[in-house]
């Protein structure tokens, strides 16, 4: 338990650290580090089908993975569709004139081009916002939240289990206590952005309130973490029904105490298509 916090601890501080102060020079770093990340969250997704008995077409997937970024900061979210429908058309050309491939293997290359691929890529488009700060702290925080209250309200309280099937040792107790904790990530970001505008400093943070209010816009922010609170958990769960179906523990072992890259992304990639609507919908 005591590595799993640890590991947690140092991950988040090295992640906001990092982009606390690179705000204030550029967001390229940021860029690379979620290049990384989408190419290990994807050679991780591909090690983990291969292993349940599928053959993803690699050159699919190595494309997606290396084109979502340059797509992306060049031509925007067309880029992410550009980029999205010439990895899946790779992956279908690649099927037609394989003699090995099966249908099963096209849809599993589909499904990593989507998942990590698509679901990552409005990271790039966020962290070039004007609220690129603030989207980040809310995609990071929510979940990471969620997954701290849901194991510590767990642990503490256990009852009956939520999905023993999938995830046996989650409780519907740890689902209530992660729940709570995406609430409190966003209302954090409220505090740190709206409330006491301490984040003003930095370049490139944005404000998400949407009225003059602060009290409204406080229950906008709860409800942001509501919402993602219930979205992150979902993400946990799929992620660990992939794992169960695969036959595997994790998705790789780079991080002591929590597995692999995709294990601390299951929730995340599930709370940047919150966070981007949301941005959407503010700038529109």
């Amino acid at each position: 338990m005591w590595k799993r916090i640890a590991t947690a601890v140092v991950l988040l501080g090295i992640v906001l650290g990092t982009l606390l102060g690179l705000r204030q020079i550029e967001v390229a770093f940021a860029d690379l580090v979620g290049v990384l990340v989408c190419v290990l969250g994807v050679y991780e997704m591909y090690n983990a089908l291969k292993q349940a008995g599928y053959s993803p077409v690699g050159l699919a997937l190595f494309f997606s993975s290396a084109t979502i970024y340059p797509a992306t900061y060049f031509l925007g979210e067309k880029g992410i569709i550009a980029s999205t429908l010439l990895a899946v058309m790779i992956a279908i050309v690649y099927f037609t004139f394989s003699k090995r491939l099966e249908l099963k293997d096209l849809f599993a290359t589909i499904g990593v081009i989507i998942y990590p691929v698509l679901l990552f890529a409005p990271f790039f488009v966020l962290n070039h916002s004007q609220y690129g700060m603030l989207a980040i702290m809310l995609t990071l925080l929510v979940p990471i939240l969620t997954d701290t209250m849901a194991y510590f309200v767990g642990i503490t309280f256990k009852g009956p289990k939520l999905c023993p099937t999938i995830s046996p040792k989650k409780t519907i107790s740890g689902a209530i206590g992660g729940v709570l904790g995406g609430i409190l990530g966003a209302m954090i970001v409220f505090v740190l952005f709206d409330y006491t505008h301490c984040m003003s400093v930095f370049n490139n943070v944005g404000m998400l309130s949407l009225t003059d209010s602060l009290v409204k816009s406080g229950i906008i922010y709860a409800v942001i973490g509501l919402v993602g609170g219930v979205i992150c958990e979902l993400g946990d769960l799929g992620a660990s029904s992939i794992k169960r179906k695969a036959g595997i523990k994790d998705f790789g072992k780079i991080f002591p105490g929590h597995g692999g890259m995709m294990d601390r992304l299951d929730s995340i990639l599930f709370m940047l298509p919150i966070v981007y609507v949301t941005v959407s919908l503010v700038t529109r």
